[in-house]
């Protein structure tokens, strides 16, 4: 796809962009939860529009894209700066089946492409972001594909094609397939925490938009409130 996703968009500003992939799992399973999860989302845009504790910078540079995922894949956010007075897509729990595999794969082909997008107009940018969001295993489980996503997840990250992160959410999942989703950088979210888990995610966006590429900053802060252990990134 490439640049031709965006045909006949064009660059908002000159400034360094951020791009930040939100993939989250809305099957059956997350039902109980996905209230508190909108709620989150919610805020996170109003932090962010309103650069709540945030550089003034950050609502010109961090751009948002949201996948939701169950039996299907659904691009829920074309990845763009936010809109005065925007609110997100609401979520809706729905579906039976969890294709994790390929909300990944559209992850990181969006990933792909905005950058290109990025070269084409001229924008720089910093290293994207995926967070991958989910409450189990992929369903159906199937190795090959498992295995598959996997090895390149390791080899892009080496690369520094883009950052990815995993929040395991709820008492069923499991870490070992969570971390090999994530290249071993995944997380457990504490209790159905999603609010501190976007106000540690919106503050280290500003973090990150106000450093120099390549910089190690430090994004600790917060990560208490929502999860039990934490290592730096470097972005």
């Amino acid at each position: 796809m490439g640049v031709e996703r965006f045909r006949g968009e064009s660059a908002p500003n000159a400034e360094m962009k951020c791009l930040c992939v939100l993939v989250m799992d809305v099957s059956g399973s997350m039902e109980p939860c996905i209230e508190e999860l909108n709620d989150a989302l919610r805020n996170f845009f109003k932090d962010i529009e309103y650069a709540r504790g945030l550089p003034e910078s950050t609502k010109d540079q961090l751009e948002i894209c949201i996948y939701a995922f169950d039996e299907e894949v659904m691009l829920k956010r074309n990845p763009c700066l936010l809109k005065p007075g925007e609110v997100p897509a609401k979520l809706n729990q729905r579906g039976s089946t969890t294709e994790s595999v390929a909300a990944l794969r559209a992850a990181i082909q969006m990933v792909e492409d905005r950058k290109e997008f990025y070269k084409d107009t001229g924008q720089p940018y910093y290293r994207p972001w995926i967070v991958f969001m989910t409450d189990g295993e992929p369903y159906p489980y199937r190795e090959n594909e498992i295995a598959e996503i996997e090895e390149q997840i390791r080899l892009d990250e080496k690369a520094k094609k883009y950052r990815i992160m995993g929040l395991g959410v709820g008492e069923n999942i499991s870490e070992k397939t969570l971390r090999r989703l994530t290249n071993n950088n995944a997380r457990k979210l504490k209790g159905t925490n999603f609010g501190a888990f976007f106000d540690w995610l919106s503050n280290s966006m500003g973090i990150i938009v106000s450093s120099k590429p390549g910089q190690k900053v430090d994004i600790s802060a917060g990560s208490d409130e929502w999860m039990s252990k934490f290592d730096d990134f470097e972005v």
